[in-house]
This record gives C-alpha cells, sequence and structure tokens, in this order.
C-alpha cells in the first residue's frame, strides 16, 4: 500500500475510534493523531504549547499525555519548530504543507519510522479495500489472502471501533468502510450482495475520475467519461440518486430538462458541522453548473470544464454571454454568484467574493481534475482558531465540550484466546 494511503486510513480510522484505546493498535492511533493535529495547525502562526494540549486533548481526540510525542513526531519531520526553555516546550511553530505534501511527509515518517505490526498492517488493507467498495467478508478475506482467524480478529476490532460496520443481506455478510458508505448503506450492501463488489469498485473509480457526470446520460450511453459500465451498475447509480446517498445536484433548463449530477461519496461528510457541509455542497453545485455547459449545453459547449473554473477562480467572474442564465441559476440560490444582466441583454456570471466560495472553487477546481481533497470536510473550525483565540474564548470552548471517557475495544475472549494461540504458533 502507499504511504500516503496508509497515513490517510490511519487517520480515518483514529476519527472513528476517537475516544476509545485499542490495546492492539500503536502505530495507527500515533499516525491518525499527528495528521489530525497537523490539519489544525496548518496555516497557523506561532502557537503557545499550553492553548495547543488543552485544544488538542478537549476538541481534536488526542489524550494529553499523547500530545508530547505527536508534537515531536511532527517536529521530527519538521512539520513544525519547537521553542523551548530547557526541555519545556513553550511554543509551537507550524510549518505545515497542504494538500498531498501533508500525507507526504508523514507517509516518510510512517515507512521509515512508524513499524506497524502485521495485525495493523491487516486492518490497513481492510479499511483501504473497504475505501473502494463495500466486499462480501468471505470475499474480502480470500483476497487479501490473510490467516481467517487474525482477519476475522481485525474485523471485531473495526465494527467495535466504529470504522467498520457488518450487515447481512441476502444471506450474505457484508462490510463497508463507513467513512465513505454510511449515508444509505444498505443500497450498497444489498448491490455488493447481489452483485459483488467490483462493480461498485469500478463505478466509484470512473465517477472519480469524471466527478458531476449527467445521470441522463450515462443511462443514454451506458458511458461514464468514455468508458462502459453496465447495466447493473447504472441501475446502483439510478438507486443512489433516488436514495439520496450521493445527493447529486440538479439543474433544470429548457433546454435539456431536469439533470442530476453524480459524484462519489466523500470522506467523513455525514459527521461534519453544518458549515464544512455546505462548502462542499457549494462546490457540487459548481462543478455541476461546468458540466452542463460541457455535456448538456444550450448553443455553445464548454471545452474545457477546469479552464472555466480556473478563471472563476482567478478573476471570479466569466465573460458576458446569451447563453448560460438557467445553467448557473442553482449559483445564484447556494449564495454563490450573481448573474447580471448587461444592457446588451447579455447576462454575466460575478462570484460573491467570500472565503467559503474562494474555498467551493478551490474544491470544485480539484474535483473536475479527478482530486478528492482528502481534508476538505475534516477540519474542527472552532479548535483551528482557538490555537491562537484569547483564553476566554478557549475556555468557553473547552467548557462547551463535554467530557469523555476513554472506552477500551477488546476482543471476545474467543478471539483473543484464538490470536494469542496465532502469536504462540509464531514465536
Amino acid at each position: 500500500m502507499d504511504n500516503k494511503i496508509a497515513v490517510a486510513r490511519c487517520h480515518e480510522i483514529q476519527l472513528a475510534i476517537r475516544d476509545k484505546e485499542v490495546p492492539r493498535f500503536e502505530t495507527i492511533p500515533e499516525i491518525g493523531m499527528a495528521v489530525q493535529l497537523a490539519l489544525h495547525l496548518r496555516g497557523l502562526p506561532l502557537v503557545e504549547y499550553e492553548k495547543l494540549k488543552l485544544i488538542a486533548s478537549t476538541m481534536l481526540g488526542v489524550p494529553r499525555l499523547a500530545v508530547d510525542r505527536i508534537i515531536i513526531l511532527l517536529a521530527e519531520i519538521e512539520f513544525v519548530r519547537l521553542q523551548k526553555e530547557g526541555r519545556r516546550i513553550k511554543a509551537v511553530l507550524p510549518l505545515i504543507p497542504y494538500f498531498d505534501d501533508l500525507y507526504e511527509g508523514i507517509g516518510e515518517y510512517f515507512s521509515i519510522e512508524a513499524n506497524p505490526d502485521e495485525f495493523e498492517v491487516l486492518t490497513l488493507e481492510i479499511v483501504d479495500r473497504l475505501a473502494g467498495a463495500p466486499y462480501n467478508v468471505d470475499a474480502l478475506a480470500g483476497k487479501l489472502g490473510a490467516e481467517r482467524k487474525a482477519f476475522d480478529s481485525s474485523v471485531e476490532i473495526g465494527t467495535k471501533g466504529n470504522f467498520l460496520i457488518s450487515r447481512r443481506a441476502r444471506s450474505k455478510t457484508v462490510l463497508l468502510n463507513p467513512s465513505y458508505y454510511s449515508e444509505n448503506a444498505d443500497v450498497f450492501i444489498d448491490h455488493v450482495a447481489k452483485c459483488g463488489a467490483n462493480g461498485i469498485k469500478r463505478t466509484m473509480e470512473l465517477i472519480q475520475k469524471s466527478q458531476g457526470w449527467p445521470l441522463s446520460l450515462i443511462e443514454r450511453t451506458g458511458e461514464i467519461g468514455g468508458t462502459k459500465v453496465s447495466q447493473d451498475d447504472v441501475q446502483l447509480l439510478k438507486k443512489l440518486a433516488q436514495e439520496g446517498a450521493i445527493k447529486p445536484p440538479k439543474i433544470s433548463t429548457s433546454h435539456a430538462g431536469d439533470a442530476l449530477f453524480m459524484f462519489t461519496p466523500t470522506p467523513g461528510f455525514v459527521n461534519v458541522n453544518p458549515l464544512r457541509r455546505e462548502v462542499y455542497e457549494r462546490s457540487l453545485a459548481i462543478v455541476s453548473a461546468v458540466r452542463q455547459g460541457q455535456l448538456l449545453p444550450n448553443k455553445f459547449r464548454i471545452r474545457s470544464p477546469g479552464a472555466v473554473l480556473y478563471t472563476l477562480k482567478r478573476d471570479l467572474q466569466l465573460s458576458p454571454t446569451s447563453d448560460y442564465a438557467e445553467q448557473y441559476r442553482n449559483l445564484v440560490d447556494y449564495r454563490i454568484a450573481q448573474l447580471v444582466q448587461l444592457s446588451n441583454g447579455y447576462w454575466q456570471l460575478k462570484i460573491i467574493d467570500t472565503p467559503e466560495n474562494r474555498e467551493a472553487l478551490d474544491i470544485a477546481l480539484r474535483l473536475v481534475q479527478g482530486d478528492n481533497p482528502p481534508d476538505t470536510t475534516l477540519l474542527d473550525r472552532e479548535a483551528h482558531q482557538a490555537m491562537t483565540g484569547s483564553q476566554e474564548y478557549i475556555e468557553s470552548l473547552v467548557s462547551a465540550r463535554q467530557m469523555r471517557e476513554r472506552e477500551t475495544v477488546v476482543l471476545s475472549d474467543e478471539k483473543k484466546f484464538e490470536y494469542e494461540q496465532i502469536l504462540l504458533e509464531g514465536m
């Protein structure tokens, strides 16, 4: 597994277990907490260390006793610079890179220093496979070639730790990754039990490369971005659209009727705060509007969606035209843009200049380029802002967060005995 992917999976698992202690894990929570802390330090000025420790332990799920170890890890990979008095850390200067560079930096540490054991590696492989599609449990065990007792133990910890979901459908047990498939999970589970995982995996990969592809075009051509898909998978997309699992945006125009635009499930989307959800939904609306002009145009076809989005990011407006008022109407409804009618009857699209709309444009461009921004919806804005806030502000936030008790996730007695036997036999 690619080191960047392994680091992302550690973060997903840590976000799920958060206030649970898993005795079988050591590397996974350490790397997951490093990503979590790095995301929230990124872009900040010098931060007082005592403030950082308080916020990390009360708002970010990093145990207070672990903060020192995690911040030293980030210092080792030069993501932060420490100010000390003797051996005591007084302040932290963040030097965190953006986007994939963050995962590459922690990925290097993971590959050289982390040394996860076989059980943790197996858990990461299971979670990674399930990020692509839900799987029949027996098929996944066979595909990974893992010792079945160790596989079952990892699945048990995953379900108890909330980073895996196990469901029965059509007399089969199906596993899924709730970071990607928790919304209307039954739709995916039933499809896997009926048709297997390969169709879902391939279809989601095609949508990933062609985010915002119109469902009507997929139905008519049997293709996504020029690649054929089966009728079973077209039916899956229709059911997902109907059930609202992916919540496709809809654009209504007089020349093309109602069009739904398909997107992949978004990591962690169910659990994000409303502001983050709104920013992401704005980005989907932007992509859908541009795809409408590319694939379901009126008079003038958009030849390069990436170029249009780049222009919008740079200029916050498009050249006037007589053609696109209906196409961009949703952007007005989402308070992303204004449609200004000029004296010659043409319309001009002008983006409302706010930080949220600029961020939505950035996300939209990355989606059209085939990238899923890994940390778009995972940032706790209050925790991020609190790092440099006043003591009164921090205390008000901290007091508003209920104290959590850490729960220990352990194997059942039978599984624990079986796993101990595996370890003894391997010695």
